[in-house]
């Protein structure tokens, strides 16, 4: 195994001191196939692939005051998965009961869900895993299945490059704080306290065909008018608690890939945000999205992009770098993650389109991420999934009337919309302080 693959990258590093009741690092993609899911053979694709992911198979260690990543070589288990469980029969990350591994995989009847510590990598890292191992399952089953190219299969080496830190290559880049960047004071949304770990969520789809006039011109980038619409919605709610100078803030997980490409599948993200000052009942709706899209395209300049996520490294290197004992690494983390929730009320995570082959496409019929909230109240997840945009509104406590608004709001500007799902189960933990001493 390369030295790379036992790296966590600068993003990854920061989770591996969170718990993951505070930080959210524990996530969820859900697939759905047409067939019923046969574990054992499920197991044999995950086996297979092995070799492919080096740096999926890891677990991680104790070792001095640092925690670091552990090559594993055990196969994986793949679990029946009960909505119902309580959370002291489910496995922590990193546990034997997960024999170390830092991901879990299990089904129900048609259904995957893949649990994973981003420390691992980032939603469009987990997709191209999944995707690899979906279609070797596939394979398994006997089911006729062709890759054009946009699978990686269990017959192709390892690339070097998954594991590596994908930070490295911003080095080079010029950068520097523009002149319009500001940050501005968040509102934060009294959240519910994290009830072992259950995490409830509320589905939203919105046909992409379906949708009419001005808004059309903005789905490359959904983000423009899902932040105003649900901002919006918690403003509705919370107008009279909100203090003056305090606004609606979404903090958005920029993949920053396109931007600065890699083949790296460890999390690679910048945060960029937008404030709701200016309402969808007091604006035309037009303006709205505009000023939000020229937001949002300044901030994806390179050198602003840059910027951000250059400071975003050096909050790493403060919490986490150097000979700094292993608890103040914890503390400093957790002083870390508390400072970014003051800069936002919500977050939002756009794994983009899903790229596959037809004839693997045929049999799946849902596939989707599920991102909890974290130190937010409320966390929107979206992926582009068969000409449907699907949204996923996670939470501590479920709040149906919150995305009923949400999708009044959708449908009041052109953007048919729907709920399609609403769910509550109970996510594996992840508890650095019960991590293993490397000799222990």
């Amino acid at each position: 195994m390369k030295q790379n693959d036992l790296t966590p990258g600068s993003a990854g590093e920061i989770f591996l001191y969170q718990d993951s009741d505070k930080s959210g690092s524990v996530h969820r993609f859900v697939v759905t196939l047409t067939m019923h899911i046969c574990r054992p053979v499920l197991e044999t694709a995950l086996r297979d692939l092995m070799p492919r992911f080096p740096q999926m198979f890891v677990g991680v260690v104790k070792s001095g005051e640092s925690l670091r990543f552990c090559p594993l070589s055990s196969g994986v288990q793949v679990f029946e998965e009960n909505a119902c469980a309580d959370a002291g029969t489910l496995p922590n990350a990193g546990s034997d009961a997960l024999g170390g591994y830092l991901f879990r995989v299990s089904s129900s009847h048609k259904t995957l869900f893949f649990d994973w510590h981003i420390s691992l990598c980032d939603g469009k890292g987990m997709m191209e895993f999944i995707k690899a191992v979906v279609f070797r399952y596939i394979e398994l089953s006997g089911y006729p299945v062709r890759n054009d190219g946009t699978v990686k299969t269990a017959e192709e080496p390892a690339s070097p490059a998954g594991g590596m830190d994908p930070y490295e290559k911003l080095d080079e880049i010029p950068a520097s704080r523009p002149v319009w960047y500001m940050d501005a004071k968040a509102f934060n949304v009294p959240a519910a306290s994290p009830c072992s770990g259950s995490v409830h969520f509320h589905q939203v789809k919105i046909p992409l065909s379906k949708v009419k006039g001005q808004v059309r011109e903005y789905l490359s980038q959904p983000e423009s008018f899902l932040s105003p619409l649900f901002s919006h919605a918690l403003y509705e709610r919370y107008a009279g608690e909100i203090p003056h100078g305090e606004y609606i803030v979404s903090t958005i997980k920029e993949n920053l890939r396109p931007h600065f490409p890699t083949a790296s599948l460890r999390p690679y993200f910048s945060p960029v945000s937008l404030a709701y000052n200016r309402k969808v009942d007091e604006y035309p709706f037009g303006t709205i999205l505009m000023s939000q899209k020229k937001l949002l395209d300044a901030q994806l300049k390179h050198d602003a992009l840059a910027y951000s996520a250059k400071r975003m490294m050096r909050t790493v290197e403060r919490s986490c770098g150097g000979d700094i004992p292993f608890g103040e690494k914890l503390e400093r983390s957790g002083r870390s993650l508390d400072a970014a929730a003051e800069t936002a009320t919500f977050s939002i995570c756009n794994v983009g389109s899903i790229a596959m082959p037809e004839t693997l496409q045929q049999y799946l019929t849902e596939f989707y991420p599920v991102v909890p909230g974290g130190s937010y109240a409320s966390s929107l997840s979206v992926v582009n999934f068969r000409g449907e945009l699907v949204v996923t509104v996670s939470g501590y406590a479920s709040d149906r009337p919150l995305v009923e608004r949400f999708v009044d709001l959708l449908n009041s500007h052109d953007i048919p919309a729907f709920i399609s799902d609403e769910f509550s189960f109970r996510q594996i933990e992840y508890v650095p302080t019960k991590i293993a001493e490397e000799n222990g």
